[in-house]
Formats: C-alpha cells, structure tokens, sequence
C-alpha cells in the first residue's frame, strides 16, 4: 500500500514549478505577444481582433514590397517601425470588418484562443520577415516552434482557422 508522504506534495509542487518557468523561459517571447494581443482586445474591443489579424495579412505584401531603402534612415527600427505603420493602416482600413464578424461578444476562451494563434502569427513574421532578430535572440525551443518554412505556413493559416472557429460571438 502507499501511504501519502508530506515530502510528496513538495517534490510534486516542486517539479511543477519548474515546469511552468521552464516553459515560461522558453516560449517568453510567444507569451508576451499573446498577452499583449489580449489586453489590446480587451482595451480596443474583443470585435477589433480580426480587424487586427487582417492588418497583420495586409501588411506582409505592403512590407515586403516596399520600394525604398529605409536602411539609411537608422536600420532595423526605422524597418520595425515600417511595418507598424503598415499594420496600424490596414488596422484602421480593416476596422468594418468587426460588424460582420461579431454578431456578439467573442467569449473570453475564444480571445484567448484568437490571441494565441494571432501572437504566433506575429512571431512568424517576426522572425520570417522582420529584422527582429538582429534585436531579440528567440530561444531555441521557440525558433524550433517558428523557424521552418512549414511551420511558418502553418502559423499563416491558423489566424484563418481560428476566425472561422471561435470568431462568432
């Protein structure tokens, strides 16, 4: 028979502990994007999230099409700072689109849910993309989640399944 050890609940509290800042380390970057996309739908508007994932779509081509140099003018911020511009205007020119999708509210699991695949969607940007790299060191666990050409699809297509999936009120 096992009988229950105090020492057991530390060890078990412990180990979890560890796993959860482990993964906390390792995915910082993922976190933070996802916390930062939930607070500005929470701030903005839970209906203002797909706008917002249809800005990130629209600013890939404007961005990297872009036909002057902005290297003389103070390299990879000047480059960030372009592409935020081209978020923000297809955020504004896309802000009608929050009146078809949501009939309703979106719940909050489903923000959460539209916020994640959104934040992934941006760290695939990122390091596809933008210049972020020559700024922030992503981890290794991270790069292996964003890296490939594969899984940079596949984080292109999850905004995608997400509105279809949880973007009705």
């Amino acid at each position: 028979m096992n009988d229950f050890q105090p020492g057991d609940v530390g060890t078990t509290l412990e180990t979890l502990t560890t796993l959860l800042v482990h993964f906390a380390t390792d995915f910082f970057a993922f976190l933070v994007v996802a916390a930062v996309v939930a607070a500005f739908a929470f701030y903005v508007g839970r209906d203002r999230i797909v706008p917002l994932i249809a800005s990130l779509y629209a600013s890939i081509p404007l961005f990297v099409f872009f036909p002057y140099d902005t290297s003389a003018f103070g390299g990879v911020i000047v480059t960030l700072a372009l592409w935020v511009i081209f978020v923000l205007l297809g955020l504004v020119a896309f802000s009608g689109l929050g009146a078809f999708i949501a009939s309703g509210s979106v719940g909050l699991i489903k923000m959460i849910a539209l916020s994640a695949v959104t934040a992934g969607l941006i760290i695939a940007i990122s390091i596809h993309i933008l210049p972020v790299q020559d700024v922030y060191t992503f981890s290794a666990p991270t790069l292996a989640l964003f890296n490939s050409a594969e899984t940079f699809f596949f984080w292109l297509v999850a905004p995608l399944a997400g509105i279809f999936l949880f973007g009705r009120g």
